[in-house]
């Protein structure tokens, strides 16, 4: 069920089309932490300007995302192990029958 939906960003309002429900909900958390973070750090800088201020916001996010990624790829990586320990393992108690 796609429909426009409104958002907020800063000072702006913007239409930005939801696929479903939950990307809905994606969208407006996201807005809603963009601008948590941008007056967070506006605080800590003040003087800066707005496109300073999203400047680090979006690479903040960016540092964090890529963080996950490698997070990720690690999990995939012991998933991967463990998987071929289980098979090894399995296929010793086969050889052993």
């Amino acid at each position: 069920m796609k429909r426009d939906i409104t958002i907020r960003i800063l000072e702006s309002k913007f239409t930005v089309p939801a696929e479903s429900p939950e990307v809905e909900h994606d969208i407006r958390v996201a807005a809603e932490q963009l601008n948590e973070k941008f007056y967070e750090y506006l605080k800590r800088n003040p003087g800066k300007s707005t496109e300073e201020i999203l400047s680090f916001v979006a690479l903040n996010s960016f540092m964090h995302a890529a963080e996950l990624e490698k997070a990720v790829a690690d999990i995939r990586r012991e998933e991967d192990d463990l998987h071929a320990k289980l098979k090894s393992y399995l296929d010793n108690i086969e050889k052993g029958k």
